[in-house]
């Protein structure tokens, strides 16, 4: 019981001297933080000269010699000099602390954010950026995953939404990009500036936290969109197909929904196939077409359809294929042999699609409501770089994203929210949220 008693009082002395240490580190941060306030910022500057001027004042009217002898009058130098320092040094702390510092890192202790030894981060430096405020924390013993995964905790304990995590590049620092929650979920309308007409590799999924969400299709060329009925999964897939459209793709839809979402004035502008035999020939003529621009690539020595147009000078156009509701198409319950054929010829047309496409600029946009492995096979699951998800459980939210917290962070009644992953980036991506509307595609003659 004794040696029980001596290694629990062993490790408090253990974790007070670590506290301490680290209490000191925070104060010296606090001193780095002022200091380079005083450079970048004139305000913050001006208020450290007013703190030293009147620190030396302070230290003139309390040792000033006004009686002592010359010869001792040499001495109150010294403990002048070592107040003004003492001063100097606490004034620089002031005009580096963030105000809401201690109250963070209390909040943090409340919701059980400490490392081993009992402490919280301690916020160094906070920065206004248009909508989004950027805290910097300083912090050992949390790794950036640690705040990844305590998100919704965290976003509780500060009242705001985080956009990003970045860990510096020392790992003793954390630097959250945080939105307030008022208006995040405002519905926006489809404008005609989400078309980048210059730039046919770029198309822009929404609006996230901080800004327009952008992709760039040379880089992740295809699209998985996932959620339950109603969480807009068709709305987005128009508006990224509509600008395909506006900057000179062709557009190929498989449509088997009826063609409700699709009706017949997107004829005018897209190819819409309702059939599973025409999808076959379509989906053979675009692997055709894949090897034949295999073939004009070699011949230019061209490793993408960038390089293809800037060496040969032709311009050749992306082909977007995209299939609404892909589980209507590949499921095969109750299918008799024949038409299991028929599925596995356009499955395997659309894995070879989803390998080798992007350099060839041949995309693919696929909306389910269940992309497992029954409906979805692996390999071409796994090439679909992009992954979005709408509002779902989580069960289905683990599916699409690997995450399940679509139904902890996408509020009931907000359709057209959605996370949104990609294979390349880290986990922390997934928490940009999507809100992009089009009220107007649907039944208007462009």
């Amino acid at each position: 019981m004794s040696n029980r008693k001596r290694r629990t009082t062993t490790t408090n002395l253990n974790n007070n001297e670590l506290s301490a240490r680290t209490n000191l580190h925070n104060f010296f941060h606090t001193v780095k933080a002022g200091l380079h306030n005083a450079v970048v910022s004139p305000r913050k500057r001006h208020a450290l000269l007013v703190l030293l001027l009147l620190g030396a004042a302070l230290c003139a009217a309390i040792y000033w010699p006004y009686h002592l002898p010359a010869a001792l009058a040499g001495l109150m130098l010294v403990p002048a000099a070592f107040t003004y320092l003492c001063w100097a040094v606490v004034s620089t702390a002031a005009v580096g602390y963030v105000p809401e510092a201690l109250e963070m890192q209390h909040n943090f202790a409340r919701i059980g954010f400490t490392n081993s030894a009992g402490e919280a981060p301690y916020l160094v430096q906070k920065e206004k950026c248009g909508n989004a405020v950027i805290l910097t924390y300083h912090c050992t013993g949390f790794p950036a995953s640690a705040w990844v995964d305590k998100q919704l905790e965290l976003e509780s304990a500060l009242n705001m939404l985080i956009a990003s995590v970045k860990e510096g590049n020392d790992r003793r620092t954390v630097s959250l990009c945080c939105v307030p929650p008022e208006h995040v979920f405002d519905t926006i309308e489809w404008h005609e500036r989400y078309i980048l007409r210059n730039e046919d590799n770029k198309l822009i999924l929404g609006r996230g936290l901080t800004g327009d969400v952008i992709i760039d299709i040379d880089k992740t060329p295809h699209i998985l969109i996932g959620g339950n009925t109603g969480s807009g999964k068709s709305v987005l897939m128009q508006c990224l197909l509509w600008q395909a459209i506006q900057q000179a793709d062709v557009v190929y839809v498989a449509d088997f929904k009826g063609g409700v979402d699709f009706s017949y004035v997107w004829q005018e502008f897209a190819y819409i196939i309702t059939e599973e035999k025409k999808l076959l020939v379509l989906l053979n003529h675009l692997a055709d077409t894949l090897e034949e621009r295999k073939r004009l690539f070699k011949e230019v020595d061209a490793a993408n359809i960038t390089e293809y147009r800037e060496k040969s000078g032709n311009y050749m156009q992306r082909i977007v294929f995209a299939c609404d509701e892909v589980a209507e198409l590949l499921d095969k319950t109750g299918a008799d042999k024949s038409r299991k054929e028929l599925l596995a010829q356009i499955e395997a047309r659309l894995a070879l699609i989803a390998r080798q496409g992007r350099a060839f600029g041949i995309h693919l946009i696929l909306a389910t409501q269940r992309p497992d492995a029954n409906i979805l096979p692996g390999q071409i699951k796994n090439n679909m770089n992009i992954r979005i998800c709408g509002r779902a459980d989580t069960t289905l939210s683990t599916i699409i994203i690997g995450d399940g917290r679509a139904a902890e962070q996408i509020p009931t009644m907000h359709r057209g929210a959605s996370l949104w992953k990609t294979a390349r980036c880290f986990r922390r991506i997934i928490l940009a949220t999507i809100q992009f509307q089009s009220g107007n595609i649907k039944g208007r003659r462009f």
